[in-house]
């Protein structure tokens, strides 16, 4: 289970990022395509606004809040306060025990139920808006600290569905080492 709570600083209320690992994270990450590697994540980002209606994407570690990378608009315009709070929810997602797994008296059911209870018990959030859709989708990684893809698309001209299986297929293809 993945714990982690941001501290404050005092007297502040504002919370302190831990920066200094954001550029080799994002040299250790590439995109596998058609069982080749590519530099990655501005590739993949690209891919994902190649879907009606997508307005911004970005690849975020969910511990510091930073943004690994971005193509497009930014929610809000300011892109490193959009980056931190959507980790804030992403966070929230993973460690709060409501959202686990639910398990029958059968044992464990859904798509996951042949796991070995390995990874984030969360696959996606999705926030919808008045005007848009927010797609977070984790990516499994082998470091401590694990980042989400952020796609934000406009609800008028946006596919659900379609873009969560288009981002689903991006997250299994990133690979981080």
């Amino acid at each position: 289970m993945y714990r982690w709570k941001m501290p404050e600083t005092p007297g502040t209320g504002a919370t302190v990022r831990n920066l200094s690992v954001t550029a080799e994270r994002r040299r250790a990450i590439r995109v596998r395509t058609e069982g080749s590697r590519v530099s990655g994540i501005d590739e993949c980002l690209r891919e994902a606004m190649t879907l009606p209606g997508a307005r911004g994407a970005a690849l975020v570690e969910w511990i510091s809040g930073l943004s690994l990378g971005r193509v497009g608009e930014t929610p809000g315009g300011d892109p490193e306060a959009a980056a931190a709070e959507a980790a804030e929810l992403a966070r929230m997602a993973v460690e709060h025990g409501v959202f686990e797994p639910a398990e029958t008296l059968d044992g464990p059911s859904g798509p996951g139920a042949q796991d070995t209870g390995k990874g984030l018990p969360v696959e996606d959030v999705i926030l919808v808006t008045r005007t848009g859709y927010h797609l977070l989708r984790y990516v499994e990684a082998p470091f401590d600290g694990g980042v989400f893809l952020h796609l934000w698309l406009d609800r008028d001209q946006a596919n659900l569905a379609l873009a969560m299986r288009h981002v689903r297929d991006l997250a299994e293809r990133l690979v981080l080492v």
